[in-house]
């Protein structure tokens, strides 16, 4: 197969390998949702454009990617987006655009439920890299840290409650009626809840405490070292700031809630990351049981 060049069709699973020359003018890289192995998509000096007909330079197959759903440009290294009277509409860092927006290398643009990050030639090299890495411990979408980097961090903390004796806590939290959120308002409004829960449980924690995206709607928060009390005050500083106040998207008003289960580990019997995380997990379903938008907790020794 020959090397495509830029003007060829990029589907939504292909990209072009990062380069070895400052020559190129500017690439984007997609950061959600993300795949390590995918590469940088180089733009060139003519207009692209973006969506899911088959005719566009750059397909992404999605429902909520329109047709022709925005275009790109670079010319005399400058990097414009403009939005192509799109459904869902085109943001740049969150802000919807219309007209010709100027695009600064490491900016956020979002076409419909796809991220992307621009970077200009100049700073490919290292940004591309701090991506990349990013990527291994950061969940794209909210910003927060990813279910491999949680595990990873309960393990070691784990071993350091062996040692020192100390009690830590993990928790494992759910959105409430997530799926009626969905199916109401649509998949971008409920990224848009993912978004801002995660926003509003980083407002209340401390230092020490780690809130993770552990996968859909499922968030995880560790606590080390905690007490059992300590812990549900944690979680209960979560749930009063989740269901405080509806989260605005477009003209809709949307009520949240969380329901939370918090396991304990004192250090003094074996366990695993996997099997704190059930343990919450059961405590979670309890939560759920009982009502939903409370605190169920459990005590290991």
């Amino acid at each position: 197969m020959n090397e495509p060049i830029f003007g060829t069709r990029i589907s939504d699973t292909f990209f072009l390998p990062l380069p070895q020359s400052s020559r190129l003018s500017g690439y984007l890289v997609r950061i959600y949702p993300a795949h390590r192995l995918e590469q940088p998509i180089e733009l060139g000096g003519t207009e692209i454009t973006i969506g899911r007909d088959e005719n566009c330079e750059l397909r992404l197959d999605q429902d909520s990617i329109s047709r022709r759903h925005a275009s790109i440009q670079l010319a005399e290294g400058e990097a414009t987006v403009k939005d192509l009277h799109s459904t869902n509409g085109t943001y740049v860092n969150d802000k919807k655009i219309g007209d010709l927006t100027v695009l600064r290398s490491g900016d956020r643009i979002r076409f419909g439920n796809q991220i992307f990050k621009y970077l200009a030639s100049d700073a490919i090299e290292s940004e591309y890299h701090e991506i990349v890495f990013k990527q291994l411990t950061t969940d794209g979408l909210t910003h927060i840290y990813n279910k491999r980097f949680l595990i990873d961090s309960i393990e070691r903390e784990m071993r350091q409650s062996i040692r020192g004796g100390q009690s830590m806590s993990v928790m494992m939290m759910d959105l409430d009626k997530f799926k009626s959120i969905n199916d109401r308002y649509g998949h971008l409004a409920g990224d848009a809840v993912l978004v801002e829960f995660a926003r509003r449980a980083s407002t209340v924690l401390q230092s020490g405490e780690i809130l993770a995206r552990y996968g859909g709607e499922e968030f995880s928060i560790l606590c080390s070292p905690a007490t059992v009390e300590q812990a549900v005050q944690v979680a209960e500083r979560v749930r009063a700031i989740t269901e405080a106040s509806p989260v605005h998207f477009e003209s809709s008003e949307i009520p949240i809630s969380v329901s939370i289960g918090v396991a304990i580990y004192s250090g003094q019997s074996e366990s695993t990351p996997e099997r704190l995380l059930q343990e919450a997990d059961q405590q979670l379903y309890r939560a759920k049981n009982n009502g939903r938008n409370q605190v169920q907790f459990h005590s290991s020794n």
